[in-house]
Parts: structure tokens; C-alpha cells; sequence
């Protein structure tokens, strides 16, 4: 196991398709006292790996062992799995509070997402789409940036799920677009009744209000796209009290 990139048990790791050719899954965790939605991020990698051909389980208990080993209470913790490795490691919350109050600036990719490839319904390995489109918005100076699939229409973000308000309503794209199911995009459509649904470029631009969700971020406003600015908006500063509610009474 690793902190910070640092091996803290001597573990030897077995080279096998997950490191030759991306056979693995991930998750990635927000740990307070204990991992938040653990039970939800297990479900969601035990469902998945067979469906990659990994015949394993993971178990609550190798979570929380990792965490205790690797001292990892206000912290980020990541679990990979391959065919012959279980592995963790803990980083710090790169999220800080002058995020939150000044929202996510946000741009748009031109790598479209692949509607049809099983891989991107999964938290999978093969995560260079994603990682390199990332790091490209951030040369630019933006915060993330999102995806759209073969019909033009709205995914997600390089490590996000979106959301958007129009009046009173809450959308977001449906699964079937193209993208991964977020823990903390659940929440919110089972908490805040929100719609999914097939959004375009222009419902997008044209929104009262949007929102960025991952794992380890929570609910995060978007302040702009594409240098267009956003508007704030009262519904996502109640989705997001009510999400750190949610991670108080869980935490």
C-alpha cells in the first residue's frame, strides 16, 4: 500500500492485464472519520469487474484496513483493481474553499465520448481520455472540462458528472449518453428529484445555473464556459447544503 506515493507495507505488485493493457477498475473515495458512500462505492466496482473479466470481490473490511494503515482520516484515499492486485493509496483533498466560493471555470472538448464502448460506463484503467483532457484545460487555465458523445449531445466532465437548473428543474444527462455513473450524482437525483435526460450545447449555455459532482469535490457551481459566465443560483446553493449535511450525519 501507498501514501503519497510512498510504499508504507512492503507489497509486491504482479504485473498483469491491468498494468499491460488497462484490465482494471478504480475508485476513489472522500475518507472524514471513515469513507464516505462506501457501501455505494463498493457496489458500483463489485458490479464492474466482472464485467471486465475480474473474478474478485471487495470487501468493506480491505477498505477500512487500508485507511487504517494508511493513516488516512481527512484524506483521499484510492483503491485499483487488477486481476492480481488490490492496491490503496492516500493523497490530500486538492479542493480547497476558494474553489467553492468562486465556482469551476469550464471548457469544451472536442474528443467526443463513445456512447457504445462498454469501458465508458465503467470507472476503468484506461482513463488517458479523460486524464489528458484534464490536464490540457488546466494549461489553458480552466478548472475542468466536458465531454460530448457521437450525437452531439451532453456526457460529463473529465472527472465530474454535470448537472444543470433551469428554472426550477434539475437535469442531467442520462446514462445512456455516455457517461459513468456517479455515487455523487445518485445522491442528488434521488434527493433533489432531478431529471435525466438528453441535454444539448445550447440547453447547456442556456442554463440558469450548473453544477460539477465527483466523489471527492461534492457539489461544485460552475462559474463559467468557454469564457461564458454563469449565473449563480440558489437551488445549487441548496443542493450543496444539503449535501454537506448528507456527509456530516455519514462521516
Amino acid at each position: 500500500m501507498m501514501l503519497n506515493g510512498k510504499v508504507v507495507k512492503d507489497e509486491k505488485i504482479i504485473l498483469d492485464s491491468g498494468f499491460h493493457f488497462g484490465r482494471g477498475l478504480f475508485e476513489t473515495m472522500l475518507v472524514k472519520e471513515e469513507p464516505l458512500f462506501l457501501a455505494e462505492h463498493l457496489e458500483r466496482i463489485n458490479r464492474g469487474l466482472p464485467l471486465i473479466g475480474i473474478d474478485k470481490k471487495i470487501s468493506g473490511e480491505e477498505v477500512l484496513e487500508a485507511v487504517k494503515k494508511l493513516r488516512c482520516r481527512g484524506c483521499v484515499l484510492k483503491m485499483a483493481v487488477t486481476e492480481k492486485n488490490t492496491l490503496f493509496t492516500a493523497r490530500e483533498n486538492r479542493y480547497k474553499p476558494e474553489h467553492y466560493s468562486r465556482g469551476f471555470n469550464v471548457g469544451l472538448s472536442p474528443v467526443m465520448r463513445n456512447e457504445s464502448s462498454p469501458l465508458t460506463y465503467l470507472k476503468s484503467l484506461n482513463y488517458l481520455d479523460n486524464l489528458l483532457e484534464h490536464e490540457r484545460c488546466n494549461r489553458q487555465g480552466l478548472d475542468e472540462v466536458l465531454f460530448f458523445n457521437s450525437r452531439g449531445m451532453l456526457c460529463e466532465g473529465s472527472v465530474s458528472n454535470v448537472f444543470i437548473v433551469k428554472g426550477d428543474r434539475i437535469s442531467t444527462p442520462s446514462i445512456e449518453c455516455g457517461l459513468l455513473g456517479g455515487i455523487v450524482r445518485k445522491f442528488v437525483i434521488e434527493s433533489f428529484d432531478a431529471m435525466e435526460g438528453s441535454l444539448t450545447k445550447e440547453e447547456l449555455l442556456e442554463a440558469d445555473g450548473v453544477f460539477l459532482t465527483n466523489s471527492v469535490m461534492g457539489i461544485m457551481k460552475v462559474a463559467s464556459i468557454s469564457g461564458r459566465q454563469c449565473h449563480e443560483n440558489s437551488i445549487i446553493d441548496k443542493i450543496r447544503q444539503g449535501y454537506m449535511e448528507k456527509i456530516i450525519l455519514i462521516g
